[in-house]
């Protein structure tokens, strides 16, 4: 299962498993999946989105998103407000350090199949996305 992996002086330490599509980080335990109790953590400080890749069938991607806090989220020391995250990348919240490690994938998770209908020429759509879409003839 994939995971972010706490390190504390160094050493790796507390393994937070990514089971969930949508995790939230924060200081507070209440309305958080991962609670981290320091002073430099916002309540509600970042949130983890595990989402279907749209390149790669039956793989997923894992996003990271600064919810406004205080002292900011980073990755690779970079302050980010959404960032994708990569194999062995650096999470920075508050004086926390996680590693990303997505080496043993999503095997609880199913991918998420998108069941659209598309218009047929000369048709037009509207879903609840807010966006139209038409098929026109390329040729």
């Amino acid at each position: 299962m994939a995971a972010l992996i706490q390190f504390a002086s160094g050493a790796p330490g507390i393994k937070y498993s990514l089971e969930k599509r949508h995790l939230t980080i924060g200081r507070v335990s209440a309305g958080n999946d991962i609670c981290l109790p320091c002073s430099f953590v916002s309540k509600h400080h970042a949130r983890i989105e595990v989402i279907s890749s749209i390149t790669t069938a039956g793989s997923f991607d894992v996003y990271v998103e600064d919810l406004g806090s205080t002292n900011h989220t980073y990755v690779n020391e970079e302050p980010i407000s959404r960032c994708k995250l990569e194999q062995g990348d650096l999470l920075r919240i508050g004086r926390n350090t996680m590693k990303f490690d997505d080496s043993e994938g999503f095997p609880n998770l199913d991918p998420v199949e998108l069941d659209l209908e598309l218009p047929t020429q000369g048709q037009s759509q509207t879903w609840n996305f807010s966006r139209r879409l038409s098929v026109i003839d390329t040729e």
